[in-house]
């Protein structure tokens, strides 16, 4: 049984603050378009949808926060900011193991898609 290690979740929180809350967001935005990826309303609305713009709106949000604690720079390129937002995921992963749906997510959007994700990126942080 995996169990949230709080010990590093406060080292991470305390080094990445904006970013850790940020994550949090992120992990369960992930999750919920995992869970609705596909499925609709009882009025045929697509509920994948809603679910993935909230995820794109969360990326944005912990894009910015990531800038704020000094992870990356304001000019970051795209595939440094995809990569280093893959190892802050991945260190968060480590704190709270029990997301597997949302880190299977973003291991499929960040890295199998990785050009794709970076065009995004990229996108967000001209915004």
């Amino acid at each position: 049984m995996t169990t949230t290690d709080w010990d590093l979740a406060g080292t991470f929180q305390t080094r990445f603050p904006h970013t850790f809350n940020s994550l949090q967001k992120l992990v369960m935005a992930m999750a919920d378009y995992e869970k609705n990826r596909g499925k609709k309303t009882l009025f045929g609305k697509d509920k994948g949808l809603n679910a993935y713009k909230k995820f794109e709106d969360v990326l944005r949000d912990t894009l910015l926060a990531m800038v704020v604690d000094g992870a990356v720079a304001r000019n970051v390129g795209a595939k440094e900011c995809r990569e280093t937002l893959t190892e802050m995921i991945g260190a968060f992963a480590e704190v709270f193991p029990n997301w597997q749906d949302a880190y299977s997510f973003a291991e499929n959007y960040f890295i199998h898609n990785a050009e794709t994700a970076e065009a995004r990126i990229q996108q967000m942080l001209a915004q």
